[in-house]
């Protein structure tokens, strides 16, 4: 199953919009992912699982060398929201395709 990191600076109300809001859109498309809220701090570029990473804060750039990062503000806003959840199920896709 793909893993989406959903990061903010404290790992509470931000994050768990985001993560609301990434479950419901795979979730009525059928597409089997697990989302996982971390805060900023918590990442190690030596311990990433993650398929897709949907940010409302800085990612550090040896995280962003190793997997795709989103920013996470227009699912907060409303603004652009469909866009950035299209991207990411491109990249979900397109990792299911290449590895099962």
């Amino acid at each position: 199953m793909k893993k989406i990191y959903v990061v903010c600076a404290s790992s509470i109300a931000t994050s768990t919009i985001l993560r609301v809001k990434i479950e419901r859109y795979f979730e009525e498309k059928n597409i089997p992912i697990k989302v996982l809220q971390y805060r900023v701090t918590e990442l190690s570029a030596d311990r990433l699982d993650a398929d897709v990473i949907v940010a409302t804060t800085e990612i550090p750039e040896d995280i962003r060398a190793k997997v795709p990062v989103f920013n996470g503000v227009p699912l907060i806003t409303g603004i652009g929201q469909q866009a950035v959840l299209e991207e990411v199920e491109k990249i979900i896709l397109e990792e299911r395709s290449d590895n099962g």
